[in-house]
């Protein structure tokens, strides 16, 4: 690392868990705790996703969903074999939806800090 004066610091407050984490990680690197904590910051990814804009127009994709399970129960109890399987399909295809939106999000987050050396 390079020599330099530091001017700033940082206080954080850990569970018992994670200072246990803390602790094995920056003993088995070897550093110090400020070279161990700039190694982390400098090699990391943070995501940042916009939970709002991104999920709420699932909830309705889901509930639909949730419908759907309903009137497949139903007409399974009538004994209505095709509706059943109409049913079936539209649930898959909403599903199908759903999952391919939830990927969507979780590889575009609305941006991404990564660190620098």
């Amino acid at each position: 690392m390079v020599n330099r004066k530091r001017y700033h610091s940082i206080s954080l407050k850990l569970t018992d868990e994670e200072l246990q984490l803390w602790n094995t990680k920056h003993k088995a690197s070897g550093l110090s705790k400020t070279d161990y904590l700039m190694q982390a910051i400098r090699n990391s990814e943070v995501r940042i996703y916009s939970i709002e804009e991104s999920i709420n127009p699932l909830i309705h994709e889901i509930r639909k969903i949730g419908t759907n399970l309903n009137q497949l129960a139903y007409f399974s109890n009538i004994g209505q074999d095709d509706k059943v399987r109409a049913e079936i399909g539209a649930i898959r295809r909403t599903n199908d939806k759903v999952m391919a939106q939830l990927a969507d999000f979780i590889s575009d987050p609305m941006f991404s800090i990564k660190g620098s050396k």
